[in-house]
């Protein structure tokens, strides 16, 4: 079995990799097949050297590898499906194989710079719910997957810069906060500024890291890592559900959902079961990420073939779901047709 799936990937790879480098030096008049093998070779070792890196913690060359591995991975995989496009605009008009090969490379770069620079763009999404068992208006911020290691301090400071306007009274991070071994409490240091409760919850890349990473990050902030806990905030219960137990795991811990008050539940992925199961046991609001809406398109269309909840606002039964396309990137700072989001929540009394 381990076999049979080493050969279908390096397969993959060379398809993805290296056919389309092969078709651009064939459209050159060129056809020596190095131009097939070398690039998915090349590739295969980067992640290898990736690999390498992080296990003997080479923080320094690690910082240059890593993103390199992952430009090149969406820059090749965009390359990819741009060759076969175009190869069948060059089919049906006759295109010659001089513009063919200019026009592939234009699309590409252009794709390339515009994913880059969406990729620093950061939306403030305003979102209004009515709320039962409220008797006054509350606001607060949501954001998610800001994956600091992926993303710097510079990333965290403008979106703490957007943030602070709001005059939000709490705010939420539905996990994967940070995603590599080498960060530091220093990298988050631009949330010591903000003057309001921070709760967070885990992510799936926390628990990538080594036990007790994030504990370490958060330590010398005032960020509450709350899982498997409940906070009241006045009228309001947040609930924050670890990303290795369940809904029902939690509430059962919990004594359940009191009914008498706004319960918030955050939950890092928006899977099926755990949505239907927080709308039944009485959740107001779910509040989730993960998904990054795709970040990179058409990625969040793939997704949406296998998850209900990619992005955006659900009613399910008495509940809000609302999947934040995240704060940060993964891997590239590179994003299309998706963009960084803080959602900015206010619940207003529905009477």
């Amino acid at each position: 079995m381990n076999i049979v799936f080493i050969i279908v990937v390096l397969i993959v790879t060379v398809v993805i990799f290296g056919l389309p480098i092969w078709n651009l030096i064939r459209l050159k008049g060129l056809k020596h097949p190095l131009w097939m093998i070398a690039p998915p070779v090349f590739f295969i070792g980067l992640f290898g050297l990736n690999r390498i890196l992080e296990t003997y913690e080479m923080t320094a060359l690690f910082k240059i590898i890593r993103p390199l591995t992952f430009y090149w991975l969406i820059l090749g995989m965009a390359l990819f499906g741009f060759s076969i496009i175009i190869f069948l605009i060059q089919k049906a008009f006759k295109i010659s194989n001089n513009k063919t090969f200019w026009l592939t490379i234009g699309v590409t770069v252009l794709f390339g710079l515009i994913s880059l620079i969406n990729g620093q763009r950061i939306l403030v999404k305003e979102l209004f719910l009515p709320a039962n068992d409220i008797t006054r208006a509350y606001n607060f911020v949501h954001i998610t997957d800001l994956h600091v290691g992926s993303t710097d301090v510079r990333h965290a400071q403008r979106v703490v810069d957007k943030i602070k306007p709001l005059n939000a009274e709490f705010m939420v991070i539905t996990g994967d906060f940070i995603d590599e071994f080498y960060v530091k409490p220093s990298d988050i240091e631009p949330f010591n500024d903000l003057t309001l409760p921070i709760y967070l919850i885990t992510g799936n890349h926390e628990y990538y890291l080594e036990s007790g990473t994030i504990e370490n990050v958060i330590s010398q902030s005032d960020i509450q890592l709350i899982d498997d806990m409940r906070i009241e905030y006045e009228e309001l219960d947040i609930i924050g559900v670890n990303e290795l137990a369940t809904v029902d795991n939690t509430l059962d811990a919990l004594g359940g959902i009191r009914s008498e008050r706004y319960t918030i539940l955050l939950d890092h992925q928006p899977k099926t079961d755990e949505v239907i199961r927080a709308s039944e046991r009485g959740a107001d609001l779910m509040l989730s990420g993960h998904t990054h809406n795709g970040q990179i398109w058409p990625v969040g269309w793939l997704i949406s073939l296998r998850s209900r909840y990619v992005g955006g606002l659900y009613e399910i039964g008495d509940m809000f779901l609302y999947v934040n396309q995240g704060t940060g990137t993964l891997g590239p700072k590179m994003r299309f047709g998706t963009v960084n989001e803080i959602t900015h929540i206010h619940l207003t009394p529905e009477n």
